[in-house]
């Protein structure tokens, strides 16, 4: 494994410190450091721009040769950090601790170290990695609020609190989809200047607020998780499988969503988001689509089509494949009644 110590005073020292570390040079565009992976250790980009709200946004897209580590030396600044991983895997470490957190595609991790403790973040080897993390600077962050620490809401107090780093944090979970689109925004923007660096700022708080909202409802002990993640996007996947695997015999949609494990409402969002219908309507387009193949291409006749796909009414059957088509299912065949 490759390690690469960092010393991090500020927020934005991470791209500097690296790319010193690396023996190249690294460009300064508005605030926005960026350094190339050399090609003896990799290939990939990774950039940095701090805010004055405390903000940092840093993105890392890279392969490299082999595991490497960054490691953080604690300093004076005292940060938290959100980190997303959008491709590969990543993992985390502090140095009090010989235990790694592996973060995967869709996961985040909240860390923050104690005071006398170092962190180290790994990218493996081999393995394109897309890596989003905010660092937040917890005392600039609490001057630039117009108001008391004390009024933010209990569950949040404990992240910005901790400005001496009494406490160790290490929350891993799932990021939401409206997170996953923010890092994508921001990952395709092609702006320069002044508007992009204006726009990673806005995009940074943005991400920072639904991250909260996200710990808010990750934290309520027996709470419904009512905000859709981008893991459950793999369970509308399995889903479609599943419907299109037992679609002469579909169960109901708890049954499906238990199937593939995933709540119902949660189901229907992600159909809703993917698909732009409901399971249901998604289910009934599937068989009228299937229907139409076996009418024409596999050669089933009217009571067959209907049997396979689960249907207990040939009446139904025709009235909604003639809504869809416009002709009735029976015109298909020359002999209707085969």
């Amino acid at each position: 494994m490759k390690s690469y110590k960092l010393k991090i005073e500020q927020v934005d020292d991470f791209v500097p410190e690296l790319a010193d570390a690396f023996g190249v040079n690294f460009t300064n565009n508005f605030g926005e450091f960026s350094v190339e992976v050399p090609d003896h250790i990799g290939e990939g980009t990774i950039k940095g721009i701090n805010f004055p709200n405390g903000i940092g946004l840093h993105i890392i897209q890279c392969e490299m040769k082999d595991d490497t580590e960054f490691y953080f030396k604690n300093n004076a600044i005292n940060s938290l950090r959100f980190i997303y991983c959008m491709k590969g895997v990543v993992g985390h470490k502090f140095s009090s601790s010989t235990e790694e957190t592996t973060i995967r595609r869709a996961e985040h991790l909240i860390a923050a170290a104690r005071y006398n403790e170092d962190q180290m973040y790994i990218i493996k080897k081999q393995t394109p990695a897309i890596i989003c993390y905010l660092e937040l600077d917890k005392m600039k962050f609490q001057k630039q609020l117009s108001y008391d620490l004390s009024k933010i809401d209990p569950v949040h107090y404990p992240l910005f609190a901790d400005v001496n780093a009494l406490t160790q944090i290490c929350n891993k979970g799932y990021y939401s989809l409206q997170i996953s689109d923010i890092i994508d925004d921001i990952l395709t923007n092609d702006d320069v200047g002044l508007v992009r660096t204006n726009y990673l700022g806005a995009k940074a708080l943005e991400c920072t607020s639904l991250m909260l909202k996200l710990y808010k409802e990750d934290s309520l002990q027996g709470g419904k998780r009512t905000t859709l993640r981008l893991s459950d996007l793999d369970n509308v996947a399995a889903a479609v499988q599943y419907i299109q695997k037992h679609i002469s015999d579909l169960s109901t949609i708890p049954e499906i969503a238990e199937a593939v494990g995933i709540e119902s409402y949660r189901l229907q969002d992600g159909f809703k988001r993917n698909y732009g219908v409901t399971v249901n309507d998604y289910i009934k387009d599937y068989r009228l689509k299937r229907a139409l193949a076996m009418l024409t291409a596999e050669d089933m006749n009217v009571s067959e089509v209907v049997y396979a796909l689960g249907l207990s009414s040939r009446s139904y059957f025709s009235k909604i494949f003639k809504e869809k088509y416009g002709i009735s299912p029976s015109s298909l065949r020359k002999n209707p009644e085969e």
